[in-house]
């Protein structure tokens, strides 16, 4: 029984490799988030390395290339490089039918100026999807030396 287990494992490991490097048009949404799943979730961010995964579609090949990579660098810039701003704002006034008080808050995540020199390209593909296509694209940023 582990046997079988195991080899079952290996069985579905190899085909959804190879479904990602056997797919070449996407053709419904199920396609897309499979492929979604198994491109970015491969790629596993630690103490040593930031992956990023950017996902683009554009009627042109080009464009959508480069999007796929500023996505990717941007996915990449969130992490070591942004901050979160938070303010908050409490007022009370009092007024013939009583007191009204009001509360606001907002949040922002800032990407702050942020340098990404020596990232790698570790996976690009292109997929065509109905009349247009789509770019994934995965990048590899060293966080220590």
């Amino acid at each position: 029984m582990r046997y079988i287990s195991i080899a079952a494992i290996l069985f579905m490991t190899a085909c959804s490799k190879n479904f990602v490097e056997k797919k070449t048009v996407i053709n419904s949404g199920t396609d897309l988030l499979k492929l979604n799943a198994e491109i970015c979730n491969k790629y596993k961010s630690n103490k040593l390395n930031t992956f990023g995964c950017g996902s683009a579609i554009s009627s042109n090949l080009e464009v959508s290339r480069t999007k796929a990579l500023l996505n990717a660098k941007v996915n990449v810039a969130d992490i070591v490089g942004s901050s979160i701003l938070k303010s908050e704002k409490q007022s009370r006034s009092e007024t013939n039918k009583g007191i009204k008080s009001t509360y606001k808050t907002t949040e922002e995540n800032k990407i702050l100026e942020t340098s990404l020199h020596n990232y790698q390209v570790v996976f690009t593909k292109t997929f065509k999807q109905g009349n247009q296509f789509r770019t994934y694209t995965v990048i590899k940023y060293e966080t220590q030396s």
